[in-house]
């Protein structure tokens, strides 16, 4: 499913950036689609839950929860790492449905209403339990919530949404399940703390395994559709980059100055999350997995920028430093980084980890053509339409 996870030929490039033109503007009012959405990942997909608890705890807020994050979209912070609206915002648009409640938010910390799904991400989740990490001293900065932990919430709260075991399996066989993007952080805060990388190496099989043990889980509560996003290029990132700046020159990718060695990384994390999610396949043939291809969907910002609009590829739009714009010791949000770039739409780097609503949507438009291109999608069997005209079914 999706693109291919080696890197693509110059015409294979192509093709893919005529993929994501060919979605103009997002697909919108698929009534009766999916019925609800529910999401689980980390700060990619976090909607305030991270926010909404730190408030919940009267603990101190983060620097995401500070102008200028919100100021494209929302024009304030909603507790989102980005300037406006994520992939996951856009996916619940094109599927006609509201953005996705987080499940610490409204009245004693839980929204009012789950009916039409709830996102449990949380900045600085992790795939794999807190205690592992804590075995081997790797500290996370913002959270001790791990994918198990969301599962546990999951679990909680669904037979408040359905009045019997039948029931839940149907109100799950109408919903999409999105499955992250989750075990970013895993690697993000041992390769930031000079944990050797063939120690980090060693994780990614149980990341990914931890991954599918979640998505079997799902299956056996009765989900059938799950949108699986895999890891994005670190390589290109502002602050792996700031990190790791000095390294041979020869570890650098001459077009776009991406540091190849961690893009390799995250082709290893990506092709065996792509051989577990096939082996549950071929255990559960009526199970939809869509496998969202977030590395080559994003490695074309970073070859043609300027076919997406972008002239700032690896430099944040939000932060201080030289040459990426990034810096540890000063966030976007902090006193006194409360302003950004004048256009954040030309930039592919928010804050420096995270990425800008152009950036999200352009992901998100891949993605959405993929969903409504799989026949066994249950959707396609109904008129979907793109600027009131019909498209094929």
């Amino acid at each position: 499913m999706g693109f291919s996870s080696s890197s693509c030929s110059l015409l294979n490039q192509h093709l893919v950036i005529s993929f994501i033109f060919s979605v103009t503007t997002i697909v919108s009012h698929v009534n009766g689609c999916f019925t609800s959405i529910f999401s689980f990942g980390d700060s990619l997909t976090d909607t305030g839950n991270l926010l909404q608890l730190s408030l919940l705890e009267s603990s101190e807020l983060s620097h995401f929860d500070f102008p200028p994050y919100g100021r494209t979209f929302f024009h304030s912070p909603t507790g989102r790492c980005s300037d406006g609206r994520l992939v996951i915002d856009f996916i619940a648009e094109g599927l006609g449905l509201p953005f996705l409640p987080p499940y610490f938010g409204g009245q004693n910390g839980r929204p009012k209403s789950f009916q039409k799904g709830v996102n449990f991400a949380v900045v600085g989740a992790t795939a794999l339990d807190d205690a592992f990490f804590k075995e081997r001293g790797i500290k996370n900065p913002f959270t001790n919530f791990s994918l198990g932990v969301e599962l546990g919430l999951f679990r909680e709260v669904l037979p408040s949404l359905c009045s019997s075991s039948s029931d839940c399996k149907e109100l799950l066989r109408e919903s999409l399940i999105v499955m992250g993007e989750i075990g970013g952080n895993d690697y993000n805060n041992a390769f930031l703390e000079g944990k050797n990388p063939e120690e980090i190496r060693e994780f990614v099989p149980l990341v990914v395994h931890t991954i599918a043990s979640a998505i079997n889980e799902l299956i056996e509560l009765g989900a059938v559709t799950f949108l699986v996003p895999g890891n994005l290029p670190i390589g290109c990132i502002p602050a792996y980059l700031t990190y790791f700046q000095g390294s041979d020159k020869e570890e650098y990718d001459p077009l776009t100055g991406c540091l190849t060695w961690l893009n390799q990384f995250s082709e290893y994390h990506n092709e065996l999350l792509q051989q577990e999610l096939d082996q549950i396949r071929k255990l559960h043939p009526h199970v939809n997995i869509i496998y969202a291809d977030y590395y080559n969907i994003a490695m074309h910002f970073y070859h043609f920028p300027d076919q997406f609009g972008f002239t700032k590829t690896i430099v944040a739009c939000c932060g201080r430093g030289v040459p990426y714009n990034y810096s540890s010791s000063m966030a976007c949000g902090d006193p006194p980084l409360r302003t950004s770039c004048d256009d954040p739409s030309s930039y592919v780097s928010w804050d420096g980890f995270h990425f800008t609503e152009a950036t999200y949507r352009w992901i998100s438009k891949a993605v959405l053509k993929e969903l409504f291109t799989i026949p066994y999608i249950n959707c396609l069997c109904l008129p979907l339409t793109v600027n009131n005209k019909l498209i094929s079914s």
